[in-house]
């Protein structure tokens, strides 16, 4: 039966052959469906991915193996890879199957998640920072003479995937795991869904069908359950519609959710999901001053992936990967990729606000204040402990912070509770006092208390319900205030300041807590002479909250440049200085947004989280030619991190003198996101003249940046050669870095020897007819008579010697002029390499 299943055509063809094995194998030791239909695979990898085929292996995973976690005590297989299939607790006592890599011959994948980084909550019985959602962005590229992007009959599907070179794999730390064996995940779906904890992120009701109710999210028509996800509006229907004009009135509310590939058999099943959306042009807050339409983006999204900080067998593993596959419409895989979907359990506030010998017991590390505590017990208040989580058996971390979670509203509570406020029942915006109690005599508080809403009404925070943060305004309303059941739905965000201005201001007061990041002492050959200093001073400040001392959220090439976040954010102060300072429950609606273009030096507008954040061009400030290097109040990068001379790029993306860290904006865009359009087809862009968000921009061809670059916060590479963040573009064209090689996307022979089109006006890569005397030669001989070498001299250099713009992306071999040439990765190559300046200045 076996040969007669592995010769079938497809996979399709075979569910006769399969049922009947898997009836075959009864009273046998349990088997995953990978172990069945592998066999088959090896014969006829072209049949194995059809929809039919999924749903196949679905039905024989949950013949063998039975359906969902198991129950009573659990004995998991051997730890070997790390994956991360679910966002259910459950038992990982199965094989779990992966989809096989089709490399990219005809078709490439490009795919990043928008970000970089993401951050979740452990516990969310009480409070919770962030839902768990990823957000997944993919183009596909039929590669032909001429190249087309995302062509029609492409489906793009996600499953999870693994790298047996994963460096979790060396720590041997299973923090996820309870104690009877099975892997705890995440209660976001037994805590946060049932208690209406995101409801007030999403409208009562369609405001195009006002019968139509949208929440709570627990119930139709969204039903949110485990592994699901969370419903993300379409934008690009709800502001543009079908006719491509902004606001015309045919926009319509949509909205899907993306679910976990093991969300209908956890543990067992990885099957392929589809990516539901395909934008064309993303609005982004078109109806605020800083607001502009993406156009041409033309890119697949999954948004809402629901990935937990643990894998499978209970590693913190914050760097999971997806596997992306492009399908045609008869389910034939064309190709495929890796990406990491980031996602770390490590921004919580535990190491302040934990008690001290609690956090000591529980995670051996010591605590950085008792201030909290100490405040909590002057008052008379209980100071959690992890003891007292009601639930046992659960990973101690998880009670850490469901005790640090209380303790904070406590504290909450206790400082602010006299002047809480609550959304009017005439739903007009404003508010009615709502003033909280909580002493020794209510040591939950009193109703209007988070603390009891949490606790008593088991209704958990979040924060951002009052203090408004664009990233959870996914159908980017801005702030709104008004009572239950209204577009509002239980907003209060109006007579609150930002989510980003109270977290980074408050915290930003206590330099002994989190001190400020120095700038970088920078010497000739590039030695950043206080980097320890200013390392240590990251542990103690952004790590704090935004992941973290393990995770290292920035990670990537600025990373390895000696970048931190202040040299692009600017100070906690500055960070938190936002269009929401002066807002309060007496001074409601106070944001501002009226005092000019954010990025105009000496302009008074303070910045807007999300919105308003630096670029690429505000350190690639131009080419070697033409760039800002050396004007006032910047700084200027001296070399590179191997010593090779700069001089071009900048070690800081805002003016030194600058009090509000204004992100600078160049006039030469060859390596900056494009400028906004002053409109979108009839519709006056408001940020017209602003630059772009890198994670909403494209560049050459219409591929988006991150698709070349990688993500926000993880642009590659990464230093350790092992990474998952390095398995992208290893697999696209070989090895690690910026995607740099012609054949990723395009047929090569196709492609002129002269050409200058490629990504910021580059040539042909690695390819003998440009080494060729008529190949790069006449190019020399056109440009060599133009100002600074023209655009060659733009990267090599008008000295023609080669500059950090020019470096090498991978160990080079040439034959040029019958003598073999060397150049290793990272070294800049100039004309001298393979013959005299003489002759090339001569040309």
């Amino acid at each position: 039966m076996a040969s007669r299943t592995a010769s079938c055509r497809t996979l399709g063809r075979c569910s006769l052959a399969l049922a009947l094995l898997v009836v075959s194998t009864a009273g046998q030791p349990a088997r995953s469906a990978r172990s069945i239909v592998e066999p088959a695979l090896a014969w006829n990898v072209s049949a194995r991915l059809t929809e039919e085929a999924d749903a196949l292996m679905k039905v024989v995973n949950m013949l063998l193996l039975g359906d969902g976690p198991g129950t009573g005590a659990c004995t998991p297989g051997a730890p070997g890879e790390s994956i991360n299939t679910t966002a259910q607790n459950g038992c990982p006592n199965a094989a779990i199957w992966q989809q096989l890599l089709v490399p990219n011959d005809t078709y490439t994948v490009l795919a990043v998640n928008d970000l970089g980084m993401h951050c979740g909550d452990l516990d969310t019985r009480i409070a919770s920072i962030l839902p768990p959602f990823q957000v997944l962005v993919a183009q596909v590229i039929r590669k032909d003479g001429s190249p087309e992007l995302n062509p029609d009959g492409i489906e793009l599907y996600y499953s999870a995937a693994s790298n047996p070179d994963d460096p979790i794999l060396s720590i041997d730390v299973f923090d996820g795991v309870m104690a009877d064996g099975t892997t705890y995940k995440t209660n976001f779906w037994q805590a946060a869904i049932p208690g209406g904890t995101y409801d007030p992120f999403y409208p009562a009701f369609n405001p195009f069908d006002p019968t139509q109710s949208l929440t709570p999210l627990a119930g139709p028509p969204f039903n949110v359950g485990a592994d699901t996800g969370l419903p993300v509006p379409n934008v690009e229907h709800l502001y543009i519609g079908p006719d491509g004009q902004v606001k015309s009135g045919d926009e319509s509310l949509s909205a899907v959710l993306h679910p976990m590939p093991g969300i209908d058999s956890p543990y067992r099943l990885n099957a392929p999901t589809k990516i539901q959306e395909h934008y064309g042009d993303k609005p982004f807050f078109v109806d605020f001053p800083f607001g502009y339409v993406a156009e041409g983006v033309n890119w697949f999204e999954g948004g809402g992936i629901p990935l937990a900080a643990f894998d499978d067998r209970g590693r913190e593993n914050a760097y999971p990967l997806v596997r992306v596959e492009a399908r045609d419409l008869a389910g034939q895989t064309l190709s495929t990729v890796d990406t990491v979907l980031p996602i770390s359990g490590e921004a919580s506030c535990v190491n302040c606000h934990a008690a001290p010998d609690d956090i000591a017991s529980v995670s051996g590390i010591a605590s950085r204040s008792a201030q909290a505590s100490d405040t909590l017990l002057a008052a008379q208040l209980q100071v959690a402990l992890s003891i007292d989580d009601p639930e046992t058996g659960l990973p101690p971390r998880v009670s850490l912070e469901y005790a640090a979670d209380i303790n904070i509203l406590r504290l909450h509570d206790l400082k602010h509770g006299s002047r809480y406020v609550a959304p009017s029942p005439a739903n007009d915006g404003t508010t009615v006092p709502d003033p909280c109690t909580i002493d020794v005599a209510q040591p939950d508080g009193s109703a209007a208390c988070l603390t009891n809403r949490a606790l008593v009404q088991k209704r958990p925070v979040v924060c951002q319900v009052c203090h408004y943060t664009p990233a959870l305004d996914l159908a980017q309303l801005g702030p709104l205030t008004g009572p239950v059941g209204t577009l509002a739905n239980g907003r209060n965000q109006l007579s609150h300041k930002s989510n980003s201005n109270v977290m980074h201001s408050h915290h930003g007061q206590f330099d002994d807590l989190f001190p400020p990041i120095p700038a970088p002492v920078q010497l000739a050959d590039g030695h950043i002479s206080n980097q320890q200093q200013r390392l240590d001073a990251l542990e103690q400040n952004c790590y704090q909250c935004h992941p973290g001392s393990n995770t290292q959220c920035l990670r990537g090439a600025m990373f390895n440049g000696g970048m931190l976040c202040s040299d692009c954010h600017g100070s906690l102060a500055q960070v938190g200085a936002d269009f929401s300072a002066g807002v309060a429950p007496d001074n409601r609606g106070a944001f501002v947004l009226d005092q000019g273009n954010f990025y105009s030096p000496g302009s008074l507008q303070p910045r807007v989280p999300w919105a308003n954040e630096p670029g690429c061009g505000s350190c690639h400030t131009g080419d070697a030619n033409d760039n800002l290097a050396g004007t006032t109040g910047t700084l200027v990068n001296t070399a590179d991190s191997n010593g090779y001379i700069d001089g071009i790029r900048l070690r800081q993306a805002y003016r030194s003198m600058d009090p509000k860290a204004t992100p600078i904006v160049p006039a030469n865009k060859r390596f900056a996101e494009p400028e906004v359009p002053a409109g979108f087809n009839g519709f006056a862009n408001p940020g017209a003249g602003n630059p772009q968000l890198y994670r909403v921009s494209t560049g050459h061809g219409g591929v988006m940046c991150e698709g070349c670059h990688g993500p926000t916060h993880a642009e590659w590479p990464n230093a350790n050669p092992n990474a998952n963040d390095n398995v992208t573009a290893r697999q696209l064209q070989g090895h690690t870095g910026t995607l740099i090689e012609c054949d990723t996307c395009h047929v090569t022979s196709a492609l002129s020897d002269r050409t200058q089109d490629g990504p910021h006006g580059m040539h042909l890569v690695d390819d003998q007819r440009f080494w060729r005397e008529d190949g790069h030669g006449h190019l020399a001989e056109q440009e060599n008579g133009r100002p600074g070498g023209g655009t060659c001299g733009a990267c090599h250099g008008g000295d023609h010697r080669g500059t950090v713009l020019s470096r090498a992306a991978a160990d080079r071999s040439f034959l040029v002029e019958g003598r073999a040439r060397t150049v290793a990765a990272g070294e800049p190559v100039g004309c001298d390499l393979c013959h005299s300046l003489d002759k090339s200045f001569a040309r």
